[in-house]
């Protein structure tokens, strides 16, 4: 359960490390907007009442500190792997995210591939970290179980492994209902979870 939560802990401090408006400004020239859960403000189900990551390098030192995570004479307090394509953006947006990760003492080796291997491995779950883009994911909200535990590679898309028991009882309970209040209701907690235990940002 400490191990658990200590890496919750390294992911948020890694969130509010990132300078999302920066990227939305420099790599997509404005035309992107911040999100806080893979629905957008739209949906149905989408709900703003969640846990939020505002660019916060402090913060995001000050949970490492408190999480345990000193840093060494070099200044680094751990190294991560960044798997992404050879996309231009995305090669750049992991350079960004790698000088991010730098100032709050995480060195973040950037790895970059032809798609198909780089997809190939990331289906697998042979990862730390990578970047991708997710399209299509606006109607019904069955979006969620990419995080759902029984969904792991290669029978699912839950590629990180992530396991919340709570959040696999809510999938499960608004995918089976007809009641579109409580599927709401479920949705909401859903959103709240993941925007805490950060399993994708």
């Amino acid at each position: 359960q400490d191990a658990v939560l200590r890496d919750v802990r390294v992911r948020q401090a890694i969130a509010f490390a990132m300078n999302r408006p920066l990227i939305i400004h420099s790599l997509w020239r404005d035309r992107a907007r911040l999100a806080d859960s893979l629905l957008p403000p739209e949906h149905w189900a989408w709900t703003g009442d969640v846990q939020k990551y505002p660019y916060d390098p402090a913060k995001a030192n000050a949970i490492l500190d408190a999480a345990g995570w000193k840093r060494a004479r070099d200044g680094v307090r751990f190294r991560l792997a960044m798997k992404t394509s050879t996309d231009e953006t995305s090669r750049l947006l992991a350079m960004i995210l790698q000088q991010e990760l730098r100032d709050v003492g995480i060195a973040l080796e950037v790895r970059s591939f032809e798609f198909a291997t780089f997809f190939s491995d990331v289906a697998k779950g042979a990862f730390q970290m990578y970047t991708l883009r997710w399209l299509g994911g606006n109607e019904d909200p069955d979006i969620f179980h990419t995080f759902d535990s029984q969904r792991f590679p290669p029978h699912g898309t839950n590629r990180g492994r992530y396991v919340n028991a709570e959040l696999d009882a809510l999938i499960k309970e608004a995918g089976e209902s007809s009641d579109q209040a409580q599927r709401r209701k479920d949705y909401v907690r859903v959103q709240q979870i993941l925007a805490v235990e950060l399993p994708s940002i």
